[in-house]
């Protein structure tokens, strides 16, 4: 079957939820399917508008609240640790973070007495954080490049599986045993690198619709740094038994080798939602592989907060902005929450898109969502790509 860059994008988008207005529903049980759809969903501390995890469930589910987050986490429905970056993952995946705890656990060095000291004291006291255990070096430096020791065996603890994070408090992880997180039934047998490898290429052909060999092993490579496991070769040799058993199926695309399977290609067409311009996370599952965004979609994206001033060309957070299958542009926002006010300090469409009536009036409207999302009443627009969208959209968001 012939499969074109927009099948490709739209059912990519169904997967991700982001097709239409509330795929997943609405509540809590919505969120706990959008997880487990997109398999992981990356934490970050970044707060210039919502924090990641929170800005990407409510690109989805619209009556998000922080709070449906902490009662799967509170309920062992969801667990801490490391998919692509730190995220939450669906607790039916936790074996599938053992060969990861084991092996950073073996790889890297660590203060072994301290070690010993605080699972003492958590096995003792119960949960801590890092508050708990005081630093007594002299000349201590406060950034947050210079950890406390005890700070960075609690994060090595963590990473190795020894401790689990039971909860946070102010955005500060909150350490206890596994036993006391884990909840009875859950699968702990160490998995195979092929039952790995298998559980890899059937969880993201499900959460992206279709992908190349790259795009389903995207993770790999921090898994590899954090294990020094390689699976490139597992992967290959699962992805060629799944693809003969005909659980997955091949296509070309523009010279590339796609997986997906014949009840995801069965389902095209995707009908398409225009109405709303949704604002994206920069670490949203959408984008985060940027080669993949640039060979669907066309769009060369780079999160400049990392980039000095001098050298950023859109703003410090540019987020991406999606109508319909297309990604259209970008704006730089900021939620300045005591006016309850959301400066768009830049936005600009992408070369060749046309402000037509019906964008401006799809943007307005998703600026406005967005704002109340980050609990603002108001929200401007200093500049704009064109120009004369500013005046538009500051007229419509009056």
């Amino acid at each position: 079957m012939a499969v074109s860059s927009k099948d490709i994008r739209r059912l990519f988008l169904d997967r991700q939820g982001l097709l239409r207005r509330n795929q997943f529903g609405r509540g809590k049980q919505a969120v706990l399917k959008a997880i487990k759809r997109k398999s992981y969903l990356q934490i970050d501390t970044i707060s210039v508008v919502r924090r990641a995890h929170e800005h990407i469930l409510l690109s989805r589910v619209d009556n998000f609240d922080a709070k449906m987050l902490h009662s799967l986490h509170d309920n062992r429905l969801i667990y801490e640790y490391w998919g692509h970056a730190a995220a939450y993952l669906p607790f039916e995946h936790f074996r599938y973070s053992l060969p990861v705890m084991q092996g950073f656990a073996a790889s890297r060095p660590h203060d072994k007495k301290l070690a010993k000291e605080i699972l003492a004291r958590i096995t003792a006291e119960g949960a801590m954080q890092s508050r708990h255990f005081e630093d007594s070096r002299e000349g201590k430096n406060n950034g947050w490049w210079d950890w406390k020791p005890a700070k960075q065996v609690l994060e090595y603890l963590f990473l190795s599986g020894e401790l689990m994070v039971t909860r946070r408090e102010g955005f500060q992880k909150v350490f206890d045993l596994p036993e006391r997180v884990i909840p009875e039934g859950t699968d702990t047998r160490m998995p195979s690198q092929e039952e790995w490898c298998r559980h890899i290429a059937l969880t993201m052909v499900a959460a992206l619709g279709a992908g190349t060999r790259y795009d389903l092993a995207y993770a790999l490579p921090t898994i590899r740094r954090l294990s020094r496991l390689d699976l490139k070769q597992q992967l290959k040799a699962t992805l060629d038994e799944l693809t003969e058993d005909g659980a997955l199926v091949t296509f070309n695309h523009q010279g590339a080798t796609y997986y997906s399977s014949d009840e995801l290609l069965g389902a095209l067409p995707h009908r398409l939602g225009r109405k709303e311009v949704r604002i994206l996370s920069p670490f949203d599952n959408l984008v985060i592989n940027r080669r993949r965004l640039l060979a669907l979609f066309g769009f060369d994206y780079q999160l400049e907060c990392y980039l000095p001033e001098s050298k950023r060309r859109y703003g410090y957070f540019s987020l991406p902005l999606l109508w319909g299958d297309q990604l259209i542009g970008r704006l730089d926002a900021k939620a300045e929450r005591k006016q309850r006010l959301l400066t768009i300090n830049n936005l600009a469409l992408e070369e060749g898109t046309r402000p037509t009536a019906d964008l401006a009036a799809a943007l307005a409207l998703g600026i406005a969502s967005f704002a109340s999302a980050n609990d603002c009443d108001q929200a401007q627009v200093m500049l704009s790509d064109p120009k004369p969208l500013r005046t538009q959209l500051n007229k419509a968001l009056s």
